[in-house]
């Protein structure tokens, strides 16, 4: 069974990629689909005062949160998943799970930037393509 790491940040970019996953499981029969969110490790003065606790708490809320819509997408179209959370370096962090969780392919969502949005990818994309031995799918 293929498995597809989809990166999910609640962007209409993410959206498409999670769709594209229903979609790809419709065509070519199941598979194993995991959404992550990695949100961002926060700077210190972000999180000043704060216990360790109460800061990973709240990113975890804030990520199961950001992956509720992607999980609802799936859910409608039958097809099931896997959920996880990360903080950390983004691109590392998926690229990082992807290789532990042994997926086949990565999907993610592209990001237009000015106006020349349809020839550059976003930063995050950009880096993941070159930390990883896996194809990336990159939904526009």
């Amino acid at each position: 069974m293929r498995k597809l790491l989809i990166a999910v940040d609640g962007s209409k970019h993410s959206d498409q990629a999670v769709q594209f996953a229903a979609h790809f499981v419709a065509e070519h029969g199941p598979a194993e689909i995991h959404l992550v969110n990695v949100e961002p490790t926060p700077v210190v003065w972000q999180t000043r005062g704060m216990e360790p606790e109460a800061i990973h708490a709240h990113l975890t809320s804030l990520s199961h949160q950001t992956m509720k819509s992607a999980q609802e997408t799936l859910k409608a179209a039958g097809v099931p998943c896997h959920v996880h959370t990360r903080i950390g370096n983004v691109a590392e962090e998926l690229v990082a799970l992807a290789d532990k969780l042994e997926c086949d392919s990565i999907v993610i969502g592209t990001r237009g930037l000015g106006a020349i949005s349809g020839l550059a990818l976003g930063s995050v994309t950009r880096k993941v393509l070159h930390l990883t031995h896996l194809p990336v799918i990159c939904i526009k």
